[in-house]
């Protein structure tokens, strides 16, 4: 404190050492120091600290003696720091392009690779070998082993190595597991049901016979179905003629019906076309064994010209053999159908028989006079009714489908689903149960696949197309982003990148696929 009578003494006073004073403060004078001068930084000149300034200050912030500072202070205008410049921003279509093009190559590469080797995991997991079967005496029944356990559920199937790819392969033998959790062995295969071939050759539906001036008769023979009481119509008609001839009907002894004609108003004694005459017969029948009237047209089967009025009107006899089905038994009643169709005018019925104790197949004649070109054309279809119930319609088997079988070698087949066996999925052990050996040196193979714990493997396919989504999804937003960002170009490359990225992946798909897979 200043002492009274007396100013305080300038912060910047500082005492007077004169050697001869004997150091009493009140005796001695004060002398007022100027304040020192403020610190000036230079672009590099820098400061110092003289000796007297470092006295004052306290040790531990006393800087070493010579201690120089240097250094630069930015300039300050107006209070605010000048702002860093900023270098331009990459605005490129062809950038947007190529990035376009390689999200493309990874979304549609990576699922390629995951699912080849998906696809490389699950090979190792089928195995082909041949099936040792230990048949019984009779060669119906055998028991095997597999060597590989456990077996996936629904991946066994078993051949006869016979070439046959086709379950409808009368003579191959294949079968494959029922989908089911009994591991039940099926096979597909077919029976025949029906064949057509020819019968007795031709015969003779009808006569002509000019018996005199004036005078001549039709003869009109029974066919293999028809039962007393049935009625013949008889039509002649030609290019100035159409007559109706008159109706008979069979007694019980079928004797042949007799039609007389009056020919007095014919040009030519015969019925023959070319001379301006009558010659297509035509023959009308019904009765109670068929339930729709039937027409039939003939023409003579001599050739022209005739020396002799003697004309034969001929059948061409075929034959239907119906074979007794899988579930078929004895005193069972079948009845044969013909169904429309081009080239037949009407639904034909072929007659009723019934099965014997030896259950013998059937035949049933047929007259397929009016059905086109004699062996170029057959019924595309055959109508069977088991107890005046079932009706069931079958279909030859065709080599090729727009080439229809010829005739008469037409079979038509029943296909079937029967249980032959079954299989332990665990142990691999199976069993076969036949309704008839297997040809004699048949050798049976086996595919199956066992049981997998690769869950990455099974999985990898949807791990590739979860990678592929995740990419799609950055890449709309890497678009989205730039065009926010004022980078147009470089968003509508990307948008214009697609055709060429789709291109680009395909061809980079299908080399790398050669190089990795080989096809």
């Amino acid at each position: 404190m200043a002492q009274p009578g007396r100013e305080a003494s300038s912060p910047w006073d500082t005492p007077s050492n004169d050697e001869g004073d004997g150091g009493d403060s009140s005796s001695q004078p004060t002398s007022t120091s100027s304040p020192p001068q403020p610190i000036m930084l230079s672009g590099s000149e820098g400061f110092s600290i003289n000796t007297e300034m470092q006295g004052q200050m306290p040790t531990q912030l006393a800087p070493a003696t010579g201690t120089t500072l240097t250094g630069d202070v930015g300039t300050i205008d107006s209070s605010v720091w000048v702002g860093q410049s900023q270098g331009p921003k990459k605005d490129s279509i062809l950038k947007g392009i190529g990035i376009t093009c390689l999200f493309s190559f990874f979304m549609v590469v990576v699922p390629m690779i995951m699912i080849g080797w998906a696809d490389d995991s699950w090979d190792d997991s089928w195995h082909t070998e041949t099936l040792n079967v230990d048949w019984d005496e009779s060669g119906l029944n055998g028991t095997f082993r597999l060597t590989n356990t456990p077996i996936q559920e629904c991946s066994v199937n078993i051949d006869d190595n016979s070439g046959s790819y086709y379950y409808n392969e009368p003579d191959s033998f294949r079968v494959e597991e029922d989908c089911g959790p009994d591991g039940s062995l099926i096979q597909y295969t077919q029976v025949t049901r029906a064949e057509f071939a020819e019968g007795r050759g031709e015969l003779s539906r009808a006569t002509f016979d000019n018996l005199s001036e004036g005078e001549a008769v039709f003869t009109v023979y029974p066919r293999y179905y028809e039962r007393p009481n049935d009625s013949i119509e008889l039509h002649l008609q030609g290019t100035n003629l159409f007559s109706e001839i008159g109706v008979q009907s069979f007694d019980e002894s079928m004797t042949p019906l007799v039609f007389m004609v009056d020919t007095t108003n014919w040009t030519e004694p015969c019925p023959d076309s070319s001379l301006g005459s009558a010659s297509q017969l035509s023959i009308i029948e019904s009765g109670d064994e068929r339930w729709l009237t039937s027409d039939d047209e003939y023409m003579p089967a001599k050739e022209i010209p005739y020396t002799e009025c003697h004309l034969t009107y001929t059948d061409y006899h075929y034959e239907f053999t119906v074979f007794p089905d899988i579930n078929e038994r004895a005193n069972n009643s079948i009845e044969l159908h013909l169904p429309d169709q081009g080239g037949i005018p009407q639904h034909r019925y072929l007659g009723q028989q019934t099965f014997d104790e030896n259950l013998t197949p059937l035949i049933f004649p047929v007259y397929t006079n009016d059905w086109g070109q004699r062996y170029s054309y057959c019924h595309q279809s055959l109508e069977v009714v088991t107890n005046n119930q079932n009706a069931q319609i079958y279909y030859p088997e065709h080599q090729y489908r727009t080439s229809p079988p010829m005739c008469p070698d037409m079979v038509y087949y029943n296909h079937y689903v029967i249980n032959v066996g079954s299989i332990d999925h665990n142990h691999g052990y199976g069993e076969l149960f036949l309704s008839e050996p297997l040809e004699e040196g048949a050798i049976l193979t086996i595919d199956y696949e066992t049981e997998s714990d690769n869950f990455v493997a099974d999985f990898a396919p949807c791990f590739g197309s979860l990678f592929s989504f995740v990419l799609f999804v950055v890449w709309i937003v890497q678009i989205v982003r730039n065009f926010q960002a004022g980078l147009t170009n470089k968003g509508t490359g990307m948008l214009v990148g697609i055709i060429p990225g789709v291109i680009f992946s395909f061809i980079s798909v299908f080399i790398i696929a050669l190089i990795l897979f080989g096809f």
